[in-house]
């Protein structure tokens, strides 16, 4: 079977992403690649890498999946490459074909939407891959 890529996010809402990308996965006979991209030095890798794996565990058991942090060695404007472009890159030039890409459809004010760039909005442009929207 294929792959599901599943953008692991925000807090707040990456775990009800994940558990729907699991089942799905459970139903399909995909296997699973959950992808989060560190965005601050308070982001634990590991324990970000444990806290998906324990999802995957309770959920769906017998799904396969990888889980990749991509950590970077320093938080400074000189190194600092957007969200966006992280996840983007991580979907197109991962050597991988997925199925489809399941992240969350995060809701934002007007003027959220104009300080904030979407992650959503970056993975939709590149017209690579289908995307499954999860609403959280």
């Amino acid at each position: 079977m294929g792959t599901i890529f599943v953008a692991y996010g925000e807090p707040e809402r990456r775990t009800a992403v994940l558990e729907f990308a699991a089942r799905q996965a459970s139903a399909s006979g995909h296997d699973l690649y959950v992808y989060h991209v560190q965005e601050g030095e308070e982001e634990d890798a590991a324990a970000l890498r444990t806290e998906a794996e324990e999802v995957l565990a309770r959920v769906a058991p017998g799904v396969t999946a990888d889980v990749a942090v991509e950590e970077r060695e320093s938080f400074s404007d000189d190194t600092n490459v957007s969200p966006q472009k992280r996840l983007t890159d991580a979907v197109l030039e991962s050597g991988r074909e997925y199925e489809y890409v399941v992240m969350g459809a995060v809701e934002r004010t007007a003027v959220e939407g104009v300080t904030h760039a979407s992650m959503t909005k970056a993975v939709l442009e590149t017209r690579a891959v289908p995307v499954l929207l999860v609403p959280v």
